[in-house]
């Protein structure tokens, strides 16, 4: 049985001035999201995929320094 993959917007952080969206990754009906994908708002490239964990400010700040 296989159970469907959603993909779902958390957040949009404001980090040094630019926006940040944080999409979460659920299969089937959980709650908790499977990963996270930080997508730059500005240009709609992802800055980091499939994080174990929710990105903080900090965390975000650096992988784009």
């Amino acid at each position: 049985m296989r159970t469907e993959c959603t993909t779902r917007k958390i957040a949009v952080l404001a980090v040094d001035g630019e926006n940040f969206e944080v999409d979460g990754h659920f299969q089937g009906s959980e709650r908790k999201a499977r990963w996270y994908t930080i997508i730059k708002v500005a240009d709609r490239s992802v800055c980091a995929d499939q994080l174990s964990q929710f990105p903080t400010h900090a965390s975000i700040r650096e992988l784009i320094n």
